[in-house]
């Protein structure tokens, strides 16, 4: 740890150190893997956990995307 900031408050020293909370970390993170799972690039299948949305007001992109209704809450639970 760094001896300057040990007294500070979390905040106090995430502003510091110029870093993000742990919240956003985990929804970058989340983001990130969306991504892969969309592209492809990733193991998991697309059709295991979205649907891409066929309402046609998808605002100017066609990756507007729906959760799929799961059964089991291992796979609801999966992104948060």
């Amino acid at each position: 740890m760094i001896p300057e900031i040990k007294d500070l408050l979390y905040m106090e020293r995430l502003h510091q150190l110029n870093l993000w909370t742990l919240e956003e970390r985990r929804t970058r993170t989340d983001l990130i893997e969306v991504y892969k799972i969309i592209h492809g690039l990733t193991a998991v299948k697309f059709k295991s956990f979205f649907e891409f949305d066929n309402y046609s007001r998808t605002r100017g992109h066609i990756y507007k995307l729906q959760k799929n209704r799961f059964n089991r809450d291992l796979r609801q639970h999966f992104f948060y």
